[in-house]
């Protein structure tokens, strides 16, 4: 759905059907309709009196418009003095064509509550009679269609208008279903008072999640649906207070500093029925509108938003874990279905599916469309298919049981009859995540009867060490373990973490044979070395037990015991202190016993 680009098809127009009575004019060329486009197909009227009206005036519209989805239109009129009415305003659905369909002031149904293709007679949304006031019918007439969405294009096939002498008058008030000239077909939310305000009611469907969601590696696409189950409609009107972050700027401001386009605040138009007048107030709200470039026209920011969550015993999908966030989808309200079309996507409070018989003020609205006048009809319903820009919501998770939960209006930027029912929770199992840990990997090194083993993992949140001798490690990484005879060994690795548990094995083969002299060299080191009277002594214990630490001097006389004790398996640093120990400047020796490993390093000290 895109901003409307408007653009006009001119073509010559041959007047015929003249009589005393009656007279029509049609149109002789087509007019091609394009995605996000108007086209204005122009019809010559010529040779009436200067002046029409309810003796002789316009009495009937009839046009043929092949289109594979016509809920995209609204098809207006305009006359040679600029005066315009809309005859129908993004009616039928995902219907196709309007053939055959006459406008009529007596036509015994209204063209909201008829279904495409609308062959036959209708009442058009705006009255014929507004056109029939005095003014000069001579001249060019228009017929335009306007193209809010993508992906359907059509044709203008052909128009006639009819003039004739005392044009039907308009149907009296109680005619047709709830609209703003026709107060008692409206019903309140009680359907007994006669004054109320009739507030739309939005929801989320269930079903298109249900039906359209894909999962890949890494994502979950699906499609989104936003019906008007309410007493009004949904309707938004700019308000000309545009802004650039917080700063006001003139809402002919293309772009703002961050590059990105100003953003405009709402007005939300709400409606009053008293006995069979319906009024209309409007009241400023916390949303805004942006145009959006890529698409071509405005949308209502953040107007759902999708996540994936983990459930509680809560019934409210709202307050559960957050496990994957979606962006907070912006799009144009517009009526793309509604709930009988689209059986199933409408659902009242208990899960029962409804269709527009069970929505009494269906299809009451007046506005739908992608400029800065946007709405959703009662019964209708906005569709955001898959694959639309935003229409997933990206994941780092495991595989396991889950919920999209969709919700409208997140922010609660607009007036409701119900503020509780904005969002459903649908039900996901995913099997094609990746579990990180799948194959846990890991590096031994082993020197006589002692093995040293670690791993590289992340986000691990327990290790177990089994070294195939009946010995476990549960807390250390590196770890240590010395065998108590030689043979061959089978050590499991098996690591935890929020995926689940994987493990991994390697043989070793202990043979008691002579300490390997690179992991022993590796257990002691000094430094600085030279050093100026203080230095650093660290070292790592493959398994706890008796340690010694002493110095020797380069005659092999041992001069001092630094450490002399217990120490369990780990790595250690000690601080020697050459002047606290009364050692002159020269060359020495420290020496590190424990468990019958011995590793010696030289040290210099030099003031």
């Amino acid at each position: 759905m895109k901003k409307l680009l408007p653009s006009a098809l001119f073509v010559t127009m041959l007047a015929s059907g003249f009589s005393a009575g009656a007279q029509t004019f049609n149109s002789s060329t087509t007019g091609p309709i394009q995605d996000n486009q108007v086209v204005c197909v122009p019809v010559t009227v010529t040779g009436l009196a200067t002046s029409i009206d309810t003796g002789f005036g316009l009495c009937q519209v009839c046009i043929n418009i092949t289109h594979t989805y016509i809920g995209d239109l609204d098809v207006y009129l305009v006359s040679p003095s600029g005066d315009s009415i809309m005859l129908s305003n993004n009616q039928g659905g995902g219907g196709d064509n309007y053939t055959g369909t006459c406008f009529r002031m007596d036509a015994p149904t209204a063209v909201t509550a008829g279904t495409a293709p609308y062959t036959g007679n209708y009442v058009p949304e705006n009255s014929l009679n507004l056109f029939n006031d005095g003014q000069d019918p001579n001249g060019t007439w228009t017929l335009c269609v306007r193209d809010e969405a993508p992906a359907d294009t059509g044709i203008v096939n052909s128009v006639s208008l009819n003039f004739c002498s005392a044009p039907p008058v308009d149907p009296p008030w109680t005619f047709g279903p709830c609209s703003v000239n026709n107060g008692n077909g409206c019903l309140c939310p009680d359907s007994v008072s006669t004054d109320c305000d009739l507030l739309p009611d939005m929801t989320a469907s269930a079903d298109i999640i249900t039906n359209s969601m894909v999962e890949s590696p890494g994502q979950v696409d699906l499609s989104n649906a936003t019906p008007n189950i309410g007493w009004g409609p949904m309707e938004i009107h700019s308000s000309g207070s545009c802004w650039c972050d917080t700063v006001s700027v003139p809402c002919s401001t293309t772009l703002c500093p961050s590059g990105n386009p100003p953003t405009e605040k709402l007005l939300q138009r709400l409606y009053h029925k008293n006995g069979n007048t319906i009024t209309s107030f409007d009241t400023l709200t916390p949303g805004t509108m942006s145009y959006h470039p890529t698409h071509g026209h405005v949308h209502v920011n953040n107007w759902a938003w999708f996540t994936l969550r983990t459930a509680t015993s809560n019934p409210d999908a709202t307050t559960w874990p957050i496990v994957s966030t979606g962006s907070k989808t912006s799009f144009c309200l517009i009526n793309l279905g509604d709930c009988t079309s689209n059986l199933g996507y409408c659902r009242d409070s208990l899960g029962n599916t409804i269709t527009m018989a069970d929505i009494p003020n269906a299809p009451f609205g007046l506005v739908s469309g992608c400029g800065t006048s946007q709405g959703i009809y009662t019964g209708m319903l906005d569709i955001y298919s898959i694959g639309l820009p935003d229409m997933f919501i990206p994941m780092d998770v495991c595989n396991g049981n889950y919920y999209i939960v969709s919700i409208t209006d997140p922010d609660n930027n607009f007036v409701e009859s119900n503020e509780n029912n904005n969002w459903v929770a649908v039900p996901i199992t995913l099997t094609m995540q990746s579990n990180p840990l799948n194959n846990p990997s890991f590096n031994t090194m082993l020197s006589n009867m002692t093995v040293n083993t670690s791993y590289n993992n992340t986000n691990v949140t327990s290790v177990v060490w089994d070294f195939g001798d009946g010995n476990m490690d549960s807390t250390n990484n590196p770890a240590f373990h010395t065998y108590g005879a030689p043979g061959t060994y089978t050590i499991t690795l098996t690591v935890t973490n929020p995926c689940g548990s994987y493990s991994s094995t390697q043989v070793v083969t202990v043979t008691g044979l002579k300490d390997d002299p690179a992991f022993v060299k590796s257990l002691l080191k000094t430094y600085p070395n030279p050093n100026s009277g203080q230095a650093t002594i660290e070292y790592t214990l493959p398994q706890g037990g008796k340690t010694e630490i002493e110095i020797y001097n380069v005659l092999g006389e041992k001069t001092a015991t630094v450490f002399s004790g217990e120490k369990s398996a780990g790595k250690y640093e000690l601080a020697v202190d050459f002047d606290a120990l009364h050692l002159p400047d020269g060359n020495y020796f420290i020496r590190l016993k424990t468990n019958g490993f011995t590793s010696t390093q030289k040290i210099t000290c030099i003031r």
